[in-house]
């Protein structure tokens, strides 16, 4: 019996040891800088990682909210957004439809036009989704955060994914401080005075 009890708790090992780990899917929020003055653009990276490379499962759809602080940063609009090409293998095409109506939400929704079996054969792990542009226009930090509507995998079947957020800071540019008067006066004086005073330039001996 204890021969019994042992030799199943090390199948029970070996399985444990052997299995494939789950599938933890994740859509990470990157910003190019978290740190930029105002009035100068940044570069928000939404991607996806932990699919299977070449295998399913793969996405063919997804449907996200972009948050962020619009008193600090401003959404270029639809021409500011690239979609990745990871739904679009073959270049034939998805359905695409970016929302900017919402004042801090950017609405991103993908549909895939390539058939299941090429997503989950071609499809790499990790990608972008989409690549947004903000203008900052405030000083102060901007939280950005996503929140999945939809994310569907190529059988049609939901997906869950972690997300992970980030912050942008816009910085105020210090203005350059003009010069007084007081130095503005000195900066006249001690030109005048280099003016007046100037060496007498020796003169030769007179010849008889």
């Amino acid at each position: 019996m204890h021969r019994v009890k042992l030799l199943i708790g090390l199948a029970w090992w070996l399985l444990l040891a052997y299995a494939s780990p789950a599938h933890s899917i994740a859509i990470d929020v990157i910003p190019d800088f978290q740190e930029v003055d105002v009035g100068t653009s940044v570069s928000v990276d939404i991607t996806i990682s932990g699919l299977d490379d070449t295998t399913a499962p793969s996405l063919s759809s997804f449907d996200l909210d972009i948050d962020y602080d619009p008193t600090r940063l401003f959404f270029t609009g639809v021409g500011g957004v690239s979609f990745g090409d990871q739904l679009d293998l073959f270049g034939l095409g998805s359905i695409r439809v970016i929302d900017d109506s919402a004042a801090d939400i950017v609405n991103l929704f993908e549909l895939s036009l390539d058939s299941p079996d090429d997503l989950n054969n071609l499809q790499l792990s990790s990608f972008s989704l989409a690549t947004l542009t903000f203008d900052t226009i405030g000083a102060g930090t901007s939280a950005m955060t996503v929140a999945i509507n939809a994310l569907v995998d190529a059988n049609g079947d939901p997906l869950t994914a972690d997300l992970q957020g980030a912050s942008i800071n816009a910085v105020a540019v210090s203005a350059v401080p003009e010069p007084t008067t007081a130095l503005l006066m000195v900066a006249g004086l001690t030109a005048l005075l280099r003016r007046k005073v100037r060496p007498t330039p020796p003169q030769g001996n007179a010849r008889g």
